[in-house]
């Protein structure tokens, strides 16, 4: 798939569903390719540093992703991570695991999950007041 054909596909599930801008969208994508790149190259400890080995390609878990998400919009927006997100429609951990779901479950994109894999998992991440408003805690 091309770039220009990922974002129309991107585009495409946003309008589709309605409830979260398309920004959000791209944006979780550029999340699950840093968190990649971090996990590859060390700047971001696995979850379960036993699968590591056993990881397939560049598949992330939801702690994973929860964390390079609240790396990457501190790093981007700063103090305004929430307010940016919530303007897009995501406002707690669950939004972000319907997005990704949403990714997952479009046959074009061609996402991978295992079979363990839950938007369950999204609901246990955490309160995005306290992540995003409390500074000097990295």
């Amino acid at each position: 798939m091309t770039p220009d054909q990922m974002r129309e596909r991107i585009e495409y599930i946003a309008v589709r569903d309605g409830r979260y801008a398309p920004a959000a969208f791209f944006f979780i994508n550029d999340v699950v390719t840093a968190a990649v790149k971090w996990l590859k190259s060390g700047e971001m400890s696995p979850n379960d540093p036993a699968a590591l080995n056993g990881r397939a390609g560049s598949h992330i878990s939801c702690r994973e992703l929860l964390e390079a998400m609240r790396r990457m919009a501190r790093e981007r927006w700063g103090c305004l991570a929430r307010l940016v997100l919530e303007n897009w429609g995501v406002a707690s951990t669950d939004d972000v695991g319907e997005i990704v779901f949403m990714m997952v479950e479009d046959e074009e994109l061609q996402w991978q999950r295992r079979e363990c894999d839950t938007r369950e998992e999204f609901r246990e991440g955490y309160d995005f007041k306290a992540t995003f408003d409390a500074w000097g805690d990295d």
